[in-house]
């Protein structure tokens, strides 16, 4: 899951619901931008499911036995790599499955402190060459990488909106469009639950973002099983992003 502590709460957001923003923020931006890749539904799709596999993992969350909160950033990278998997397979649109496929492997890639890198990536790379031969001969090309951009641009920006964290500088990759330029975006926190972009950038001046969450004290973190009751049993609730222009 996704964690944000709260003074004496902690908040959860699962990876699902974190990419349902991913395409939120997606749909919001300029269509002088995006350049037609607005009505891809594989892009679409790849965004709003890149984190399908995690379904069943983030039903409740997950603790270590040092007490700590197993999240996306510290869990164990053979399970990362399952999921990651899961994932993938889950995909019912097969270039869908390919975009995700590179951007786990990118993630993996870029990863510090993940051991056997190359083991995650010929087990996907051997996935994706015996369930779509055909579509690799073809899928590989300018327009494929500029969509895979804008996936690593929505999934990025989401997790630093759902945490509600600082923005650092050159933290946000340039976007690649479809004519070959590139845009360096620049992005500020400028107050709590508010991020200013460059003007033009987003189709609207104002926008919000919703992010579905659960919020349990803190302390539940020392007895896991009535952390598990409680989240079960606590209503999900919804935080307003608010993403100016």
């Amino acid at each position: 899951m996704i964690t944000k502590e709260f003074l004496e709460d902690i908040c959860f957001i699962t990876q699902h619901d974190h990419a349902r923003a991913s395409l939120d923020i997606f749909s919001m931006i300029n269509h002088d931008i995006t350049q037609g890749l607005e009505g891809s539904e594989e892009l679409k799709y790849a965004i709003r499911n890149h984190d399908c596999g995690w379904i069943e993992y983030d039903k409740t969350p997950k603790t270590n036995k040092n007490g700590e909160i197993y999240t996306f950033q510290n869990m164990k990278p053979n399970l990362q790599n399952e999921l990651w998997l899961k994932s993938i397979s889950s995909s019912i649109i097969p270039y869908s499955a390919i975009l995700i496929a590179e951007h786990f492997k990118f993630l993996n890639n870029n990863s510090s402190g993940r051991e056997n890198i190359n083991n995650f990536n010929k087990i996907c790379n051997s996935y994706i060459q015996k369930s779509y031969p055909d579509l690799l001969k073809e899928i590989y090309n300018e327009t494929f990488y500029v969509k895979l951009g804008f996936l690593k641009f929505t999934d990025l920006l989401s997790l630093i909106i759902c945490r509600e964290r600082e923005i650092k500088k050159d933290l946000i990759p340039s976007i690649k469009m479809l004519d070959n330029k590139e845009l360096k975006i620049t992005i500020k926190k400028i107050d709590d639950s508010i991020y200013k972009f460059p003007s033009g950038f987003l189709k609207e001046k104002e926008n919000m973002v919703e992010i579905p969450y659960k919020m349990v004290s803190n302390e539940l973190i020392k007895t896991p099983k009535k952390l598990k009751s409680e989240y079960k049993n606590t209503k999900l609730r919804f935080r307003r992003i608010g993403l100016f222009c």
